[in-house]
């Protein structure tokens, strides 16, 4: 998912908080500065992918355990990366193509999809259970929510497969990161930068244990990795694809890297589900969802004019001010300079112009009266989140490797108190990493339930006609396709519109809130399926 789930305030502050910048300092670095994971640098033009430091290998260290639970017929692993003062917990499942009979496993490809939350600071484990995962929690009869903790704990539990899960086209990777989210543990960053080389080194182990697997099986080699996620992974995904991209092109010169273990991962696609792309380019959003949408509107007449006349020009002013302050130099380079890949967070990120566009741009949340930010229909229910109590359960922990002493957390306080602190989100922009991603010919989805408040579709659709690429043209002039999924009795279900252009392809999905899979879950499968073989919709 998502972003933090505490209370309504802070929801709105949550999301506002869900922009990137991949703008980073152009200025040379000292001689022998070290970067996030070790990389380091001479203080010359050219990054030096030889500096990694001696005791990083790859894989790293895992603890693996081979649950059976949810989707007992598949090929399962769950445990922890161990990566210096960091642990990080992970599950796969493997697809359920290899279960029919038609399946060669010599001859057919599986795409890998890895699957990041967002908050900052939510488990992947969000979902696992309650959106695309193999796993669904069977609530309790005698589930009472004035239970203590011990209490729930001990209630009869049932799992149950879920049939709309994404492995059914796909291998699907859920990883708990950064450090701190869900059942990961260690050193916590306090940037989506300072997650970006544990995100890749982490892909790098996981891709690492599934080859060889593929291997020693005699199965196809992976050749098709994703990288999807939702929500605060507007921030996250985009980073963490560029860093990957560029760490490619290291690995490939580098034969000391190549020896180590590490290697070149095919990425051919990402796609982000409601996604904070831009502070500033998604700003007007708030007014057209919230008075001018296709559902009722959310505010009155009054407040719909100073949302127009007052707020929305007057946050894009302060948060051009923000941009600008104390960073001249930064500009859409993203962590390109000199050909290194720089993660070193700005300066301004603290600034007080920020500051000021934050507690400015974020007071609309005041006025409504909806039952959820995730969901903006009269008839708006939250997610349940009963599953929460079954993972806190020694059975549950024990047969996924969860380490002694860690209890799981859906959410996590200190993480997203940490990324705030540094205004990760609200001082950056993703479009600089995004246009970077889409100039390498990768595959790039942005698909968005229409209900959604916090991250609505018409935001993430002007991020998309923002971004300056070679299809920026086409992209503008693009008319919406209708797009519909087939159901099983054999007519098709319309289930939104779609603009596709070149590697670009931008979705709204009709009476779906903030996770798409959730609400629509016939209809996020066939997406996904359409994306992985085709690289676009139809």
């Amino acid at each position: 998912m998502l972003l933090f789930t505490r209370i309504a305030a802070l929801l709105w502050v949550a999301c506002w908080v869900q922009l990137v910048d991949a703008r980073l300092r152009t200025g040379q670095l000292r001689s022998k500065e070290t970067l996030v994971g070790g990389i380091s640098r001479e203080s010359t033009s050219q990054c030096t992918s030889e500096a990694y430091v001696n005791t990083t290998r790859n894989p790293p260290a895992m603890r693996l355990k081979k649950p059976t639970l949810c989707d007992p017929d598949v090929r399962q692993y769950s445990g922890y990366l161990d990566m210096e003062d960091k642990h990080i917990f992970f599950w796969y499942f493997g697809s359920r193509k290899r279960l029919a009979s038609s399946f060669n496993a010599t001859t057919d490809k599986v795409p890998l999809v890895f699957w990041f939350s967002g908050g900052p600071g939510c488990s992947s484990q969000i979902a696992n259970w309650q959106e695309n995962g193999p796993c669904t929690y069977v609530p309790s009869s005698v589930f009472d929510r004035g239970m203590s903790d011990e209490m729930r704990k001990l209630l009869p539990h049932e799992v149950k497969r879920n049939p709309n899960a994404w492995n059914n086209v796909a291998d699907i990777v859920f990883i708990d990161q950064p450090v701190g989210t869900g059942f990961s543990h260690g050193r916590i960053p306090n940037s989506t930068e300072g997650s970006a080389d544990t995100a890749w080194r982490v892909m790098q182990g996981i891709y690492a244990l599934l080859s060889a697997d593929a291997k020693e099986r005699n199965e196809h080699d992976i050749t098709d990795v994703h990288i999807f996620g939702e929500s605060y992974a507007g921030r996250y995904i985009p980073v963490f694809a560029e860093y990957l991209l560029h760490m490619n092109k290291h690995v490939l010169a580098s034969s000391e890297l190549r020896d180590r273990g590490f290697v070149e991962l095919p990425l051919q696609g990402i796609g982000i589900g409601n996604g904070m792309f831009d502070y500033s380019v998604q700003t007007p959003s708030y007014y057209t969802i919230g008075c001018n949408s296709t559902y009722p509107a959310l505010f009155t007449r009054p407040q719909c004019a100073y949302l127009k006349n007052r707020l929305v020009p007057g946050c894009s002013e302060l948060m051009s001010k923000c941009y600008s302050a104390g960073a001249p130099q930064s500009s859409a380079l993203g962590m390109r300079a000199d050909d290194c890949v720089r993660l070193r967070p700005e300066r301004w990120r603290t600034s007080k112009e920020c500051a000021a566009a934050d507690s400015y741009c974020s007071g609309a949340l005041n006025w409504t009266t909806m039952v959820s930010t995730y969901d903006i229909r009269p008839n708006a229910h939250l997610v349940p989140d009963d599953y929460v109590d079954y993972l806190r359960t020694e059975a549950f922990m024990k047969a996924v490797g969860v380490d002694e002493d860690i209890d799981y957390t859906e959410c996590s306080d200190a993480v997203f108190d940490r990324f705030s602190a540094t205004s990760d989100g609200v001082s950056r922009s993703a479009m600089s990493s995004l246009q970077f991603v889409l100039g390498k010919n990768i595959q790039v989805l942005l698909y968005s339930g229409d209900a959604d408040f916090i991250c609505n579709w018409y935001g993430t659709l002007a991020v998309a006609k923002a971004l300056e690429w070679q299809g920026k043209a086409k992209f503008a002039e693009a008319k919406p396709t209708n797009w519909s999924w087939p159901a099983t009795t054999g007519s098709n279900i319309e289930a939104g519109q779609f603009k596709s252009v070149d590697n670009l392809t931008f979705l709204r999905v009709y009476q779906a809130g903030h996770e798409v899979p959730y609400y629509q879950p016939q209809a996020s499968l066939y997406m996904l399926s359409q994306f992985l073989r085709h690289n676009k919709l139809s």
